[in-house]
Order: structure tokens, then sequence, then C-alpha cells
């Protein structure tokens, strides 16, 4: 894993979503970027979303394990490879902290 297993992980402040049948669509209001996220990404993205005070891989893991049959170490690293991904764009927040990329927000 490339991210500390004990991490939580937060909603950026900035970030709205809105969901359909086909995901989700996040809006970074403070950047005016759009991301769209299929239903996968969309199941993770609101269970961060419903976490308040965060929530760590694990109970990540534990909530994907509930709707998809693949290994749960194979959830492990794609839900670990998203939040690295979302934590990149600024969408995310690890322990309450920003560790985006700074040129992620100065294109667009």
């Amino acid at each position: 894993m490339k991210t500390d297993a004990n991490a939580r992980w937060l909603v950026s402040p900035d970030v709205r979503s809105t969901y359909s049948e086909d995901g989700a669509v996040l809006l970074d209001i403070r950047k005016g970027l759009c991301y769209s996220l299929n239903p996968v990404a969309a199941r993770v993205w609101s269970t961060v979303e419903a976490s308040p005070s965060g929530v760590d891989l694990r109970g990540l893991v534990d909530v994907m394990e509930t709707h998809y049959t693949i290994s749960r170490e194979q959830l492990e690293r794609d839900v670990d490879e998203y939040l690295s991904k979302l934590e990149h764009v600024g969408l995310v927040q690890r322990n309450g902290q920003f560790h985006g990329s700074k040129a992620a927000g100065a294109r667009g």
C-alpha cells in the first residue's frame, strides 16, 4: 500500500457532489473543475463523504467488500490507489491535511 493504513480520509471542504445511476459528479468550487466518477468510484466517494470525522482504509474496504466479490487484498490495492489519485487532485484530505499537487490547482 502506498498510504498509511491508519490515515483518516476526509472530503476536501471545497468539493460538492451529486449522484446518479451512472455514478457521481464532483465539483471543486475553488478550482472550478468537475470530475466524473463511475459507479464504483462513486461508492468509495459516498463512503468518505458520509464520514465527517474521516474514514480509514480498512473502513472503506469493509464497505466495498459488502458490494463487490473480489479479494480483500485487491480491494485494498484498488481503494488505496484511488484515494491517492483523489488526494493528488485535492478532492480528499488525509488526516485533515492537504497533500495534493499545487500544480493541479494551477491548471484549469
